[in-house]
């Protein structure tokens, strides 16, 4: 009776544990795309008509935070996230770089607290998981991927 007992009770302490960590998983929605579309979005978004242009405005670098096909596909430099890699995904290096360094990201408007960069980085370190969030469609190539599988 006793081991039944003990049992039961690892197994409902699994479970909590099992739960917590999952509560403590980053949501790119939620955690994530917040400071990025204000920080970094203005400048990496889809093709758009400035006021008194005639042609689109190309996003920086042809690369996309609006999107997570954006993100997947990364820009010009390549990849921008390695899933699992913080140390290797230029998406966060470059916010911690000195803010007078060429590669600095952002260059202007709100740059990335530390709180922020501690998200990102844990959510890149997960695995970069987007969830269901795959934000804008505009432009989207045909074979676009939402995912870094």
């Amino acid at each position: 009776m006793n081991k039944l007992l003990v049992t039961g009770q690892l197994l409902v302490l699994s479970g909590c544990l099992s739960a917590l960590q999952a509560e403590d998983k980053v949501n790119f929605e939620k955690d994530v795309y917040p400071f990025l579309k204000n920080s970094c979005v203005d400048c990496h978004r889809a093709p758009y008509l400035k006021e008194g242009r005639t042609r689109p405005t190309k996003p920086k670098a042809d690369l996309r935070f609006d999107s997570a096909f954006g993100i997947v596909a990364g820009g010009e430099n390549g990849a921008v996230v390695v899933p699992g890699d913080a140390s290797k995904s230029p998406i966060l290096q470059r916010t911690m770089l000195d803010s007078e360094h060429d590669d600095f990201m952002p260059p202007k408007g709100d740059v990335l607290t530390d709180e922020q960069k501690k998200t990102l980085e844990k959510w890149i370190t997960e695995g970069a998981d987007f969830g269901g969030w795959k934000g804008s469609d505009e432009a989207r190539p045909d074979d676009a991927k939402d995912t870094f599988k």
